[in-house]
């Protein structure tokens, strides 16, 4: 058999032709195969050849991130072509500028290719080939303040994808998992050598939602990953909480490489001891002017970080630089790369750098990196020659490039930007001076982030933005770099020191900013909207822990994305009430003790726990007391009617009387509890009380057989992606223990957790699946109750959320509805109002504010005896 081509397109075809059936990519339930990613790739190169792409044009891809990624990268180089790949997440602007560089013939979207809005010149004609046709167009930051865009040749992608599959032992046993930006050249050493291995590059789905290592690869042991490629600083910080754990969480797992700047010595020992028969830690070294990574260097635990010597093809020299010194005192050298590897250059402004030159007759690349040999082989990294940075793990920053963009904003006179190190990594601090005539339309520095996030990728934002009355200046009259990094330093540790440890709101205002930039606009701010990003809610979890001892899980996260709703989770958790979806095996759980004037008692929905009601407590009037109420398994099997003596019962013994008004309340079937309840302590003389039920169902009509119940119970109590019928057995079992696994990789059931919790849960929502089999509403016998009905819309989606139908309105935004079924025997009209608003939505941000505000209103109605 022959050797498998390097160029990806050829690989695929080769793979292809030898093994159609095997598993080439996978992204969630979606898989692909060799024949079938070939057969795509095929199609797509037709319809870009159609388009007039040839050799040395240009296709830059704009997709999510997975499959069709895949496809477009294959399918372009089948055509011949160069790509050039788009973070889906960049800002609109920060696109158009690397579109307007390298002036593609096509781009391709989601809804297909389509012609280029200005095609450029073939890229030989911009920039003279070296040994072979263009292969990408990698960006990375400019100085300028527009990005910087070099051309990568084929044979220098071939070699690297060769050298790579040869260090790792890349074979077709193995399963990569991606893991990385799309722009971040990093991508490439993970998608091209994989198909050039044969082996299955997995996709992060759904369900691999994270914070810490052990959730993650939990994961990949899921996935049965056994490479996986991590950016330098998420690598660092699941090595220290492995060290931490001294565990060996990682059975399957062979290799980690850290790409983009050096690991820590505790993260390569942390990884080294990962799985029972060692871990292999690869430090991998490239810039972006050349083929991805240009040398490796296996990594043992107590060994210095250094990086590798050069890989085939490739050469590493050392020129001195004038009288600098390096961090130890001798003269500085630059690392400069020589070989195939090195680009042909950069497009259009940026042309005309001298970082790519010939010398001694060698077509070479300066890398601005100062560097020194090591006698046992290997080089050893002292810093930068010039003002460019890493951040975030790897991503270079040209601090030029930002301060570029924040003089171009408007009343922005001058800036500097300086890196400092923070809590978790390299930051970024902003220093600027306003316009004399700006006046009170002075824009703040969350505006000057925000009008930045519009232009700029989330790794270039400042962490801070300080507007100063003049930028300190050296004796001859620089700006004074080292000054403004003592105050972003000092300000950072300052703003540490004066929080309250207990006030969680501002706890996580200060953390936001630490990882966004800024404080949140409003309270209503998206945390994935203002910036955020799967790897800044690794960070944002992690410091949130640190300042106070609350674990947020990155599902939670995820989920509720806004920044009340977060801070009422971390208020909820911290103050003990329950904010997983599971029972916490008390009848009686206080929400929120306050006033004696009135008393809100929520009655659980199908799954028996009060969660639902936690973010609804906190909108409440202040002076309301709030209590919930669980629905306990022996009490609920009996039916209805001993289920609500039960509960009344409870509430009876808790005083309940002392109260000087009660409303009881439930969404969903809780609202048939909440009735039930609210008419047996009415009728033992608890007075005054009221129900008032958030969308109940008819019980003479609505049936939930356990295997519904069972798909609620999977997909919206457990919040798994997965189908619930993969969790159904031949026989017609409901697997438990595989519901478990799922619920805990999903980041909604604790990793330490046992199955009984999961099997504790199932019992509640089984008994309450049955107990409206045969239940009669009796009347209400002059208990005041009002109901609202939501809109269903139809098909129920039971996995729904967020806001619907409902927008902004004037004057009071529910109206009067129509009782259905049983409720129609028992209440009058005017007792029933309706909102445009789906059931399953009815308590999700914002519309639990709509329902509060309907209940408020409700419970302030004079009760007419």
């Amino acid at each position: 058999m022959s050797p498998t081509p390097a160029a990806l397109s050829a690989a695929i075809a080769a793979h292809a032709a030898e093994r159609p059936g095997r598993i080439a990519l996978s992204h969630g339930p979606r898989r692909t195969t060799y024949g079938e990613l070939n057969s795509a790739v095929t199609e797509l190169a037709s319809q870009l050849r159609a388009l007039d792409v040839v050799e040395e044009s240009v296709v830059v891809i704009d997709l999510p991130v997975g499959v069709d990624t895949v496809v477009a990268m294959a399918a372009v180089q089948r055509a011949k072509a160069a790509f050039t790949l788009l973070e889906p997440d960049f800002p609109d602007a920060r696109k158009q500028l690397i579109i307007d560089d390298c002036a593609p013939a096509a781009v391709i979207t989601a809804n297909g290719p389509k012609r280029g809005p200005r095609p450029g010149p073939p890229l030989d004609e911009r920039l003279a080939r070296r040994t072979s046709r263009a292969a990408y167009v990698g960006y990375t930051s400019g100085s300028t303040g527009a990005p910087k865009g070099a051309v990568v040749e084929q044979d220098a992608l071939d070699n690297h994808v060769r050298g790579t599959v040869e260090w790792y032992g890349l074979t077709a046993t193995d399963t990569r998992l991606f893991f990385s930006s799309i722009a971040f050249d990093l991508a490439l050493e993970q998608i091209c050598t994989s198909m050039a291995a044969g082996c299955e590059l997995v996709f992060r789905d759904e369900a691999f939602v994270y914070s810490r290592a052990e959730e993650f690869l939990r994961h990949c042991e899921r996935l049965g990953v056994t490479v996986v490629s991590l950016p330098t600083g998420v690598c660092n910080k699941f090595g220290a909480e492995l060290a931490a754990s001294r565990t060996r969480l990682a059975p399957g797992l062979r290799l980690v490489m850290a790409g983009g700047e050096a690991p820590t010595q505790g993260a390569v020992a942390a990884w080294a001891g990962a799985a029972a028969d060692g871990v292999r830690v690869v430090n991998g070294y490239g810039p972006t002017e050349t083929a991805v990574v240009v040398c490796y260097r296996d990594l043992l635990p107590g060994d210095p970080i250094t990086i590798g010597d050069p890989i085939d093809g490739v050469t590493f020299r050392l020129d001195p630089i004038g009288d600098t010194e390096d961090k130890s005192g001798k003269d500085a050298t630059e690392l400069v790369i020589q070989g195939v590897a090195v680009g042909r250059g950069y497009l259009g402004h940026a042309a005309s750098s001298t970082a790519f030159r010939t010398i001694d007759g060698v077509w070479s690349y300066r890398t601005g990196d100062l560097a020194t040999a090591r006698p046992g082989g290997g080089y050893v990294l002292h810093g930068r020659l010039d003002a460019q940075v890493k951040v975030q793990g790897g991503f270079r920053v040209e601090l030029d490039e930002v301060a570029s963009h924040l003089r171009s904003l408007d009343d922005v006179q001058d800036a500097a930007v300086v890196p400092f190190d923070g809590a978790g990594g390299r930051l970024l601090a902003a220093f600027v001076t306003l316009t004399a005539d700006c006046g009170a339309r002075a824009a703040g520095a969350s505006d000057l982030v925000r009008q930045l996030a519009a232009t700029l990728p989330h790794f270039m934002l400042p962490s801070q933005v300080t507007v100063v009355d003049a930028l300190p200046l050296t004796t001859r009259g620089k700006v004074d770099r080292a000054e403004l990094r003592g105050r972003a330093e000092a300000r950072h540790a300052d703003a540490a020191e004066h929080l309250d440890p207990r006030d969680t709101t501002g706890l996580l205002r200060h953390a936001w900013s630490q990882v966004l930039g800024s404080p949140p606009e409003d309270d209503t701010a998206s945390f994935f909207e203002a910036g955020g990003d799967s790897v800044r809610a690794i960070e944002l979890i992690s410091k949130v822990q640190h300042m106070t001892g609350v674990q947020l899980r990155a599902a939670e996260l995820y989920r509720s994305p806004r920044f009340d709703a977060l801070a009422g989770l971390l208020a909820d958790r911290q103050g003990g009430i329950p904010t997983a979806h599971h029972v916490t095996g008390t009848t009686l759980v206080p929400m929120r003790t306050a006033g004696q004037e009135r008393l809100w008692v929520f009655l659980p929905p199908l799954s028996g726990a009060v969660t639902r009601y936690a973010a609804l407590s906190r909108l409440l009037p202040a002076d309301d007391t709030v209590w919930a109420m669980e629905t306990p398994a022996e009490l609920s099997s009996q039916g209805m009617a001993a289920l609500a003596d039960g509960l009344a019962r409870v509430l009876l013994d808790n005083g309940v009387e002392r109260f000087g008004s009660i409303c009881v309340s439930g969404f969903s079937l809780g609202g048939v509890f909440a009735y039930e309840v609210a008419r047996r302590l009415h009728r033992d003389g608890a007075r005054p009380v009221r129900a008032l039920l958030i969308d109940p169902p008819d019980p003479g009509s609505h049936r939930v057989n356990p295997r519904d119940a069972f798909d609620i119970f999977v997909r919206v109590g457990w919040s798994i992606p997965a189908p619930p019928q993969e969790f159904v057995t031949e026989e017609g079992a409901f697997d438990l223990a595989a519901v478990t696994a799922a619920a805990k990789a999903a980041g909604t059931l604790a990793a330490e957790a046992g199955g009984e919790e999961i099997e504790d849960a199932w019992t509640v929502y089984e008994s309450n699946a049955r107990i409206l089999e045969g239940v009669r509403l009796g009347a209400p016998e002059g208990l005041p109750v009002r109901l609202l009905q939501g809109d269903t819309g139809g098909a129920v989606d039971y996995a729904h959320r967020g806001e619907t139908a409902l927008a902004a309105t004037s004057g009071l935004p529910w109206t009067p509805g129509s009782a259905l079924g049983q409720w129609r025997d028992i209440l009058r009209e005017a007792d029933v109002d309706q909102l445009p608003i789906d059931h399953f939505a009815l308590l999700e941000p914002p519309n639990d504010a709509v329902v509060c505000d309907w209940l408020a209103a409700r419970a302030a109605e004079e009760i007419v005896q």
